[in-house]
């Protein structure tokens, strides 16, 4: 039978529960004979209170998953993929594949993400749409709000106003890039990419762009160059903002909300309060939020939807008993439209129509699917179990030969089924109905599910789409059927980056099949190693190294390399330096990939026990294993320009890290076993030799790209690298709260990958800080804190990110901060020692800073002195500035004394006089700009006699924020007054205190009980 003939209706209601819940059948229902039975049962809910909700998302509301062509590019997407429709043209990026063109060719390898073009088109206005000009008047004159949260429920109408505000920016000539976010955009890569092809428009004053090909890091940082130097008004548009959960891609939004200019507003709709640092937008006035209440129709809204729009001669009690039992909530009243449309005794069925959100979901869905026809439900029930349609798949699913004209049928009679692309060939049913559908075919017919997946996935397996046919073979039972399918595809989804996708495969798998797979059982290893779920794989590879023992095979040979790389990424440093020597000659000659990644590990091992010169030749030895352009040739140069940094030689570190972070990198292998480059971790490394250099700009664009990256890839040092070095810059740039929030960061990570080092090295920043700005007790308790993951340093044996601070260093500053200058000099004496032992200038130059700290306080100024000039000479002639500029005022004070005596003479100690002199300059932007951490100076007979006047509120509050570390920018944007004004305080404060500066001004409230 064909499907049942259905006139067009005006308005397209669909279905959803906005707690998600899937709308379930009731056994032993019958169908719904006459309106008199419909009326009881709907009688019969009133009253009870079940909790759910019905929702809608209007016209085109989004679903679970991707097409198969996106899924055979993406095949971690599972999220939300609908209103396609053909853009309009300024949303129509150019080089965009169109579905079906993105046809998947199976083990093929893509360097990045496609682009769906279909994402990046608003749905197309139906006429039964709303216009709320009043909102859209609101949105387009918050001409100080950079980021505007629509938040609400499903349903609740936010798409629709976002693509009238869309509509509107177009309509006065401004650029809009719009994105339709699904889950599969956690996967910042894809996010990036799709970005970029929205904002192919905007063009900013330097013409900045991102370049074909690029990825990762280079791909954020050009994205955010875009949008910083666009000059043209625009808005980003980003709807179901709720399906962003990681934390790289939200890392990124709150960068690219950084980034915005004056001319710049990021829209976004999203279910739930997103993470994008909401609470200072919103303390600064630079957020507008539209709440579930200010989306509610009102009544007059009602009624215009459902006269004017739907055409229903409701009468005006009618309308408003509704509106009163829907609350204005569009999906609830767009739903009893479609029912209204179909009845013709209103009354009775607005009467009725007052049940809780789950009753009504369910009787509308029961009450849509009773009145098709028996063909018409059949396909509908067996076609539930397919995340996207398609009519050649639907054929071979149902035995039939009229699914095209099926699904015509189902969209015309909007049946909750949404087209996926604008040639309409790919559909998909609203998840919530699709859920009901599922649960009927379960009841009706047991059994019958894993005979049509099993059918879906021969279908996918024969037309080229091997990653959702796995899916469906899982689904079906046949798990050697799809661990065969995941052998043919595992090279490229390893090579794009999809181990979580391999993860959720491989944990539907029985182990014991799994096991009779050496290959895909390594695979397995190392997609957990590349989630740093290092002890995983160190017990997946356990099995394998019997083998490695007593025989050479692949496999085995493998599974030992494999090995040393967890050891080493687990920071099991010298297991690894003994594992990887005795390994190394047991690769085979033509191996150049394998041998790469041993002997960079290898060479980190050694690094990290101060083996430099050994660590120097496994490089050189791998170089001329693998003279090709390879990814691993990108880790190796930043390894050779670690030793440099570590020694000393900052200008060769410099070159060294450039070099590697603008040569070729592939990101990923082909093969499978093999794994990521390391653009990310070579970019933290740069970063901090930048941030030693004082370049904190570029520092701080480096480490903004590659800090979603560390919280999931690379070794330790990466990790704490970046979140620390991330932290220190956001504390000069007099942003405490998001010092504290990477601190936090990096403390949780951690405690999840079970890193020791992580966590001490953010107690070991916190103590630092609390010590240099005289907090005493806090940086104790730090320091405590510190050594209770400090049994890493015993050994003598950790990597760059932590050559310098150490537990041993913290108590060293803290002890010259407590006047235990003795201690702290008896303390240093041996690292000295051994840091000039291993030529670790780098650490040599902080060490004797602290030492000269020390005799100073001792009374020793000559020895002191002497410190500071062996410290200037190292450092002059290579540029480390932030050495002296991070250890506080006593190193300043040195600084400035050994300038007044030793300066002529620089020359023949060996030191640079232009680089001294522009310390002295640096270190007077800092105290003008109160933005270096200094502990509190004494009080002095100018302050014990300065002002008796209190301090106004205002005054005290902006006396908090001064402790605080906030430069009078923020103080400003917090107190919502000019800068100007944040002077006049200031100026205030310092005559009421008798303070000549704000690190003396900070001391005096401090010492009068004024700040705690």
């Amino acid at each position: 039978m064909g499907p049942v003939a259905s006139k067009q209706r005006p308005c397209r209601p669909v279905l959803r529960h906005a707690a998600g819940r899937p709308l379930r059948a009731v056994p032993g229902r019958c169908r719904y004979g006459s309106l008199l039975r419909a009326q009881r049962r709907v009688r019969a809910t009133l009253g009870a209170a079940r909790g759910g909700v019905v929702h809608r998302k209007e016209q085109n509301p989004t679903g679970r998953q991707n097409r198969p062509n996106e899924l055979g590019r993406n095949p971690e997407a599972r999220g939300r993929i609908g209103r396609t429709q053909a853009p309009p043209a300024p949303w129509r990026p150019r080089n965009v594949l169109h579905p079906p063109a993105l046809h998947a060719t199976a083990g093929a390898v893509r360097p990045r993400p496609a682009v769906l073009a279909s994402k990046l088109a608003p749905p197309v206005a139906h006429a039964a749409m709303l216009h709320r000009p009043h909102l859209v008047a609101q949105m387009a004159e918050a001409r100080a709000a950079r980021v505007i949260v629509l938040r609400a429920a499903a349903g609740f109408g936010k798409t629709t106003l976002m693509q009238q505000y869309a509509a509107h920016c177009l309509a006065q000539h401004h650029a809009v890039a719009w994105l339709r976010l699904d889950a599969g955009d956690n996967d910042l890569e894809r996010l990036l990419v799709h970005l970029e092809a929205g904002l192919a428009p905007l063009r900013g004053k330097r013409g900045a762009s991102a370049e074909t090909g690029d990825s990762g890091p280079r791909l954020a940082h050009a994205l955010l160059e875009r949008v910083g130097s666009a000059s043209q008004p625009f808005a980003i548009v980003l709807d179901d903002l709720e399906t962003l959960h990681g934390a790289p891609a939200l890392d990124f939004l709150q960068q690219l909300i950084a980034a915005l200019p004056q001319c710049g507003t990021l829209v976004a709709g999203s279910r739930a309060t997103p993470e994008l640092g909401l609470g200072r937008l919103r303390a600064r006035g630079q957020l507008l939020e539209i709440a579930p209440a200010a989306l509610r129709f009102s009544l007059q809204e009602t009624s215009e939807l459902l006269r004017g729009r739907c055409a229903l001669p409701l009468r005006d009690p009618d309308i408003a008993t509704l509106h009163r039992g829907t609350e204005g909530w569009a999906t609830a009243i767009y739903l009893a439209a479609l029912s209204l449309q179909q009845r013709s005794d209103h009354a009775a069925f607005v009467a009725s129509f007052s049940g809780t959100h789950l009753e009504l979901g369910e009787f509308l869905a029961e009450d849509i699917l009773a009145r098709q026809s028996d063909a018409c439900r059949a396909f509908l029930l067996d076609t539930s179990v397919l995340g996207q349609l398609s009519a050649p798949l639907c054929d071979a699913l149902t035995g039939r030969d009229d699914a095209r004209q099926m699904l015509d049928h189902l969209e015309r009679a909007n049946l909750l089924l949404f087209p996926l692309d604008a040639e309409r060939n790919w559909f998909r049913y609203h998840r919530l109905f699709a859920s009901f559908l599922q649960h009927r075919l379960a009841a009706q017919a047991p059994g019958r599910a894993p005979q049509l997946h099993l059918a879906a996935a021969r279908w996918y397996l024969a037309n080229g789409y091997p990653v959702p046919a796995v899916d469906h073979l899982l689904q079906a039972g046949r798990h050697d059927e799809a661990l065969a399918a995941i052998a043919s595809e595992s090279g490229a989804l390893l090579a794009t980056g999809r181990v979580r996708l391999l993860l959720r495969w491989f944990d539907q798998v029985a182990p014991a099949a799994l096991g009779r797979l050496p290959t895909l059982a390594l695979t397995r290893a190392w997609a957990l190693l590349l989630n740093r779920r290092h002890g995983e794989a160190m017990a997946a590879v356990e099995p394998f190294l019997a083998q490695a023992a007593v025989a050479d095979t692949s496999v085995a040979v493998e599974a030992q390399t494999l090995h040393c790389v967890v050891l080493a990424m687990a920071d099991r440093v010298r297991a690894c330096r003994d594992a990887a020597t005795a390994h190394l000659h047991r690769l085979a000659p033509d191996d150049s990939f394998q041998y790469c990644i041993l002997a960079n590990s290898l060479a980190y091992a050694l690094i990290c026990t101060h083996r430099y010169d050994e660590a120097r030749s496994v490089l050189s030895r791998a170089m001329q294993r693998a003279p090709r352009p390879l990814p691993m040739r990108g880790i190796t140069d930043s390894l050779e320009g670690v030793i440099d940094l570590v020694q000393g030689r900052l200008g060769n570190a410099l070159a060294r890290f450039r070099a590697a972070s603008g040569g070729s990198w592939g990101g990923w292998s082909a093969t499978p076993g093999e794994v990521t480059g390391g653009k990310p971790s070579s970019d933290i490394c740069w970063a901090q030799a930048l941030y030693e250099h004082d370049a904190i700009d570029h520092a701080e664009r480096l480490l903004a790209g590659a800090l979603p990256y560390s919280k999931g890839n690379g070794p330790p040092d990466a990790l704490i690298a970046c979140h620390v070095l991330s932290a220190r810059v956001a504390l000069l740039r007099g942003d405490r709260g998001q010092w504290l929030q990477r601190l936090a960061e990096l403390e949780q990570l951690g405690q999840q990958a079970g890193a020791a080092r992580a966590v001490c090295s953010a107690w070991l920043e916190r103590a630092r800080v609390a010590t240099l700005e005289g907090r005493l007790e806090a940086a104790a308790q730090a320091v405590r804190a510190a050594q209770l993951y400090g049994a890493w340093e015993a050994g003598d044996a950790a990597g760059h990110a932590n050559d310098i601070e150490r537990p041993s260093v913290a108590r060293c500053r803290l002890a010259i901060a407590q006047g235990e200058f003795a201690h702290a000099r008896d303390l240093l004496e041996p690292a000295i020692a051994t840091a000039l032992a291993h030529q670790r200038y780098w650490r040599l130059i902080r060490l004797r800073l602290l030492r000269a700290a020390a005799l100073d306080g001792l009374g020793q100024r000559d020895a002191a002195l002497q410190d500071v000039t062996e410290a200037l000479r190292l450092a002059s002639h290579e540029g480390f500035v932030r050495s002296f500029l991070d250890e506080g005022e006593r190193v300043a004070a040195l600084l400035c004394g050994w300038a007044a005596t030793h300066l002529p003479q620089a020359a023949a100690l060996g030191v640079a006089a232009p680089f001294v002199a522009g310390l002295l300059a640096r270190l007077q932007q800092g105290r003008d700009a109160g933005t270096q951490a200094s502990p509190p100076a004494v009080e002095s007979p100018t302050a014990r006699a300065g002002s008796a006047d209190p301090l106004t509120a205002r005054e005290l509050e902006v006396l908090h924020m001064l402790s605080a570390g906030y430069r009078n920018r923020v103080i400003a944007q917090k107190l919502f007054v000019s800068e100007l004004t944040v002077k006049s305080h200031l100026r205030r404060i310092h005559a009421k205190l008798g303070a000549q500066s704000r690190t003396e001004a900070v001391a005096l409230a401090r010492a009068r009980g004024l700040l705690a």
